[in-house]
């Protein structure tokens, strides 16, 4: 009962301000979604929606609501489209880095010759190879395990204090640094997948010189147990590099998230 009577006054709060509070909503419920963790099918809905309201909730008690001026649909929904557009630019500077070790992985899973093996992974909703399936696990462990989840979340509380509600200021300077961020991630897939991109390119042209020196060879019957066995082979063996990479850049984020919210502040 003592509970239920300190939470009266916060619902009453919510329902005077319920435009600050949909606000909020609409922000986290777009960074929420996005995000590689959560933002999957193998989430239920409903503990999306619950992890979103409490999120809301405990953030409406935790910012400063400043005084909004009477809103017209207009407003509303510009208003709210530009929340929207905040927490899904947030959301997409972290899968950016999930992205890069999916573009490394899958060019691992190519030169392996597990092109056409693959996987239903239920977070993306859709097919993915067997080496970006394990190192897409392994960089999620990565990420929980040195708290990049924290860092998420500080950079979505701090985010009300750089763009208040209904703040959002598209400029270019936010365009450029996305794309910035984009051939960094083409960079950081470079990183993951060249210690195996180098091995099997020269497992392969030794390949090819025994196809010459002994042409009664089977190459492509030879071919493929060496590039797979060399392939998982390598991929042990760089995990830690594998690992260093990410510790390093999942500690980024805390240059890259306030770097994104900077260049959308008003």
């Amino acid at each position: 009962m003592k509970e239920k009577m300190m939470s009266i006054p916060a619902i009453q709060e919510i329902l005077q301000h319920g435009p600050a509070f949909l606000f909020i909503v609409v922000r986290v419920a777009a960074f929420f979604v996005a995000m590689p963790l959560i933002g999957g099918g193998s989430v239920p809905a409903m503990i999306k929606v619950m992890l979103v309201l409490s999120m809301s909730f405990v953030l409406f008690q935790v910012v400063e609501v400043a005084p909004m001026a009477p809103l017209t649909l207009l407003s509303l929904t510009t208003g709210l489209f530009g929340e929207f557009l905040i927490g899904l630019t947030m959301s997409l500077g972290v899968n950016m880095l999930f992205a890069a070790v999916e573009i490394g992985s899958e060019i691992i899973g190519m030169q392996m010759g597990f092109g056409s093996a693959n996987l239903f992974d239920p977070i993306s909703n859709r097919q993915t190879s067997l080496i970006a399936r394990l190192e897409g696990l392994v960089a999620m462990l990565v990420f929980l395990a040195i708290n990049g989840h924290y860092i998420v979340i500080e950079s979505l509380v701090f985010s009300f204090e750089f763009i208040p509600s209904s703040g959002f200021y598209p400029s270019g300077a936010l365009i450029q640094y996305l794309m910035k961020l984009a051939s960094r991630m083409f960079l950081i897939g470079l990183k993951v997948g060249i210690p195996v991109i180098v091995a099997l390119l020269l497992a392969n042209a030794i390949i090819g010189i025994l196809s010459r020196v002994i042409p009664q060879m089977n190459v492509l019957l030879f071919s493929f147990p060496v590039t797979i066995t060399l392939g998982l082979l390598i991929v042990g063996f760089s995990l830690p590099v594998f690992v260093s990479i990410l510790t390093e850049e999942i500690s980024s984020l805390k240059q890259v998230l306030p770097g994104v919210l900077i260049r959308m502040s008003p």
